[in-house]
């Protein structure tokens, strides 16, 4: 058997490959890109990250800020609203997008407010709703459990402090469900310039009317390469998918 040099098997033998960045170095290597100016590779960056499934605050609020300096305005304002929904406490994210949507064209008429439900579940997080719920739930079962230990003139005030951790489960429990529900709401943006609406998924038909760079709205069902949306004044009409972007 003949011994090779060593140098010899070293340089035979291929490459180590060199260990992949961890995804908080990528963050940090996508800020520096910012910094520097280079909004579109930051994007890129920020987007990649997002893409392999990292998710967070701070990635969707600098990923929009890159995409709102490069130019893409909607979908910047994606990128904020994801922010958002992971905590809804960002002012940073919350004072871009009302900048953000002041510049859209498209003026709804006939939009109703929200409720007043539906405003509490876009401003209460996931953490915050499921910390709510928890605690509700501990403080109930361990008030019923004193009440049926507890003196027969306490258990009245023991019962009535059940009862109203019992409530505060309650609501906590819808919070969640709206926070599930609004996951799954479909809510986009529209990405492009402008972008034709039909009343039908045939690309053949006469628009119905356009919608503009910013405007969010619902994607009710897909079919192919088009969706069907609906706006927030309950307008409705059919678009091509690839001009919209899911939150």
């Amino acid at each position: 058997m003949i011994a090779l040099p060593l140098a010899l098997l070293l340089a035979a033998a291929p490459p180590a490959a060199a260990p992949a960045a961890s995804p908080e170095a990528r963050l940090e290597a996508a800020n520096t890109l910012y910094l520097s100016g280079d909004f579109d590779g930051a994007a890129r960056a920020y987007r990649a990250l997002h893409d392999e499934g990292y998710e967070g605050s701070a990635l969707h609020l600098n990923m929009g800020d890159a995409l709102a300096r490069a130019g893409a305005r909607g979908q910047a304002m994606a990128s904020w609203l994801r922010a958002l929904r992971l905590d809804p406490s960002d002012a940073d994210a919350r004072a871009n997008l009302e900048l953000a949507r002041a510049l859209n064209v498209d003026r709804l008429v006939g939009a109703a407010d929200p409720p007043l439900s539906a405003r509490l579940v876009e401003r209460t997080s996931d953490l915050l709703a499921t910390g709510l719920f928890g605690a509700a739930w501990v403080a109930l079962w361990a008030l019923l459990w004193l009440r049926g230990r507890a003196a027969r003139r306490a258990r009245q005030a023991l019962g009535l402090a059940a009862l109203g951790a019992a409530l505060l489960a309650v609501a906590a429990g819808a919070l969640l469900a709206g926070r599930a529900a609004e996951r799954r709401s479909g809510a986009a943006v529209v990405v492009v310039p402008v972008t034709a609406v039909r009343e039908g998924p045939e690309r053949s038909l006469k628009a119905a009317f356009e919608l503009h760079e910013g405007t969010t709205l619902r994607v009710l069902e897909a079919r192919g390469d088009l969706a069907r949306v609906q706006l927030e004044n309950g307008l409705a009409g059919w678009v091509s998918s690839a001009d919209l972007e899911v939150i």
